[in-house]
């Protein structure tokens, strides 16, 4: 009896977190934004989005990326994918939106703001995905890029968007700033 209670437990808290990730619930506590002016004068304008994830590194890899936007010289605005902010996509100069990753798969939140993406001609846009572990799966990196490669749909773009996959831990940072370089190239 004990037995069974115990396996009916765990299979509804595997169900529960499987719901969780699947239905990328977690999005909908993503409405914050945050403001992040430089030291002087602007050298532009940065916005970037971000699905939080179940256990908060896409968030932390977001603010990361932000901070260095703002050490170079950018006005950024870092916004949760379900805040109003994140809506308004227009006067930036770069735009960053990026979640977790699940099973090889960015997360849904991400994927659909990325399609309903309108940006200007000249933005520098910037995808990210975190995993979660410091190593990667190369089958998961190729699935990333394959997935945003053809994202925004029917956009105005004149160049690809630039794409990573963010490491937990101090890689995460070393990460981070080689993918803010990249974009603002």
């Amino acid at each position: 009896m004990i037995i069974g209670l115990v396996v009916a437990g765990i299979a509804v808290v595997a169900f529960a977190i499987g719901l969780i990730i699947c239905g990328d619930l977690l999005s909908y506590t993503a409405t914050g934004n945050k403001t992040m002016d430089p030291a002087g004068t602007p050298a532009g304008r940065a916005l970037v989005v971000y699905n939080p994830g179940v256990s908060g590194a896409a968030k932390d890899a977001a603010a990361t990326i932000a901070g260095d936007l703002q050490s170079k010289g950018y006005a950024v605005s870092l916004a949760g994918v379900r805040s109003t902010a994140a809506a308004n996509t227009s006067g930036y100069d770069v735009i960053i939106v990026g979640g977790p990753m699940y099973f090889g798969k960015v997360s849904s939140s991400v994927e659909a703001y990325l399609k309903g993406l309108k940006p200007q001609k000249d933005v520098a846009l910037g995808v990210f995905a975190t995993t979660g572990a410091p190593q990667f799966n190369n089958d998961d990196i190729a699935s990333f890029g394959k997935q945003v490669a053809s994202l925004p749909c029917n956009s105005m773009l004149n160049k690809t968007a630039v794409t990573k996959t963010i490491r937990s831990g101090d890689a995460g940072n070393v990460d981070c700033s080689e993918f803010v370089s990249a974009v603002l190239q």
